[in-house]
């Protein structure tokens, strides 16, 4: 599928989680909405990508997550605006936000998009998932028989069913295209697989039972054909609907492979397949001593591997997944130089364009914005 108009030569995508913006705006509503809007704004961005929910709580009018929490009186003058996080109705916001961000986005000439995550975040009991916690019978379990309460296997025909049905909620919303972030996993790994379906394949297949390591290269194998099934179904639904999909992962590596040992992906061959239209790199493990160029080299080693898929890369403020604060510390340049260095060694490697994860409220110093603000006008000068 090609995507002749929709993006440009070098995007900047921002991802919005807008209950960052809580304790600033009323993100309930419309003017507090166009408000986390402008702010994201600062960062010069060519698309947006709005979170559609934090740990599992959805923040449209869901029917897969319908929560009578939503229903109930809530008078907010008495509650702290800081602490009000897990109070916020978000689901039943008039008018629609995704509606309102999207319209706001064609207005300004940017893409739309959504940003969705694999499982929880966050695992306390307002943000599970409530229809993980109505159905204990799916729930992952580690060898040893410990719960993880915020997730349910995708061996379970049901849990296929309702993780679908949210892809179509989602689309719904009428994106242009979809990011799903496979490192938001909460605490979701092929670990955490050791389900009646799963075992009872391992049985039917090997005649024994299930390893004790998770990391035996036969489990993880028999753990991927569901995550696979999965992104497959999740692409299928996406390219049917004429939106775009992308796929999120921690690292890619030339040696040894994360996301395969931890979460059954083999992005290459997805990538051959045609399942995702991008790979967003959320971060690479680059070396210290030549960070910029390393940097380079993984990604460009990257973008062969997934070709024709593009690759994007991720220019964070975070510290995690080796965000801008870490190159920052190896090379002791300022934040505005390392963004800047960054974008170029994502130009230079061939890369799509760069997300920004997360934009909150100040989390982007205004000489990463002015690096940021150059990136689409350094390309036109090229051409």
């Amino acid at each position: 599928m090609t995507w002749p108009v929709l993006f440009a030569a070098f995007e900047v995508a921002a991802l919005v989680d807008s209950l960052d913006f809580a304790g600033h705006y009323d993100i309930e509503t419309a003017t507090g909405t166009v408000q986390v809007l402008e702010r994201v704004l600062s960062t010069h961005p060519t698309c947006i990508y709005w979170r559609d929910k934090g740990g599992a709580r959805v923040r449209y009018a869901s029917k897969e997550e319908y929560s009578p929490y939503e229903d109930d009186p809530l008078e907010k003058r008495r509650v702290v605006r800081q602490g009000m996080y897990g109070y916020l109705r978000q689901a039943r916001a008039t008018p629609d936000v995704f509606g309102l961000v999207r319209g706001e986005c064609s207005r300004r000439g940017l893409v739309f998009g959504i940003h969705t995550t694999y499982e929880e975040n966050h695992r306390l009991s307002w943000s599970e998932s409530n229809w993980n916690l109505a159905h204990p019978q799916f729930t992952c379990r580690t060898r040893s028989g410990e719960p993880c309460l915020s997730t349910c296997s995708l061996s379970y025909p049901e849990v296929m069913r309702h993780k679908l049905a949210l892809v179509d909620e989602r689309l719904a919303l009428k994106p242009e295209v979809i990011l799903l972030d496979m490192c938001r996993a909460g605490a979701w790994g092929v670990h955490r697989e050791y389900v009646r379906p799963v075992c009872e394949r391992w049985r039917a297949r090997y005649n024994c039972d299930p390893p004790a390591d998770s990391g035996d290269e036969r489990w993880i194998s028999l753990v991927a054909e569901d995550v696979s099934a999965y992104l497959r179904a999740f692409s299928e639904r996406c390219h049917r609907a004429g939106v775009k999909f992308q796929l999120g992962v921690r690292a890619v590596e030339k040696e040894g492979d994360t996301m395969w040992r931890q979460y059954g992906i083999d992005w290459r061959r997805l990538a051959r397949e045609g399942v995702f239209d991008d790979i967003v790199v959320m971060g690479v493990r680059p070396d210290r001593t030549r960070p910029f160029e390393s940097t380079e080299e993984i990604l460009r080693w990257a973008r062969a591997e997934c070709a024709p898929a593009g690759v994007w890369f991720n220019v964070s403020m975070y510290s995690m997944n080796y965000g801008v604060p870490m190159y920052c510390s190896w090379t002791k340049l300022s934040a505005g130089v390392v963004a800047e260095r960054m974008l170029e060694s994502a130009r230079r490697a061939g890369c799509s364009g760069v997300v920004l994860e997360c934009v909150d409220f100040k989390n982007y110093p205004p000489d990463v914005c002015e690096a940021l603000s150059k990136a689409n006008e350094n390309e036109r000068q090229r051409k």
